[in-house]
């Protein structure tokens, strides 16, 4: 369980770190103020970007938490059904996972409950 723990870290890792450099790659084309900049020869349009307005930063901001959380919640939910399936007999390694599995679906509920207050919230305003 460590090791699959371990590879899901490194994984991650290695993602952010590719969509930052593309994302850095991005800004030093659109720095250059060429118009366009050229990717495996062919040539990309410049990407603008406008500033957001305050509620559109809020919005993408909770958007991304509750993303990132609901991803956690369900990697939880995936732990709890390995530790339930691999209890072999053991009844207390059963019932851990039975509440991790519990704590992580009651998560997701309430996660789903936020997105939908808040859209509600927002869509009101």
């Amino acid at each position: 369980m460590r090791k699959m723990i371990d590879l899901i870290r490194k994984g991650a890792g290695k993602l952010a770190l590719a969509g930052s450099a593309s994302l850095m790659a991005v800004r030093t084309a659109s720095a250059q103020g060429s118009g366009s900049f050229t990717v495996g020869g062919s040539n990309v349009p410049e990407l603008v970007i406008s500033p957001l307005s305050l509620p559109q930063l809020v919005s993408s901001i909770v958007n991304i938490i509750l993303i990132v959380v609901g991803l956690i919640a369900v990697m939880y939910l995936i732990y709890g059904g390995i530790t339930y399936v691999t209890a072999g007999g053991d009844a207390e390694k059963a019932g851990k996972g039975r509440t991790t599995i519990t704590n992580a679906i009651i998560g997701i509920i309430i996660i789903a409950a936020s997105l939908a207050i808040y859209r509600y919230v927002v869509g009101s305003i």
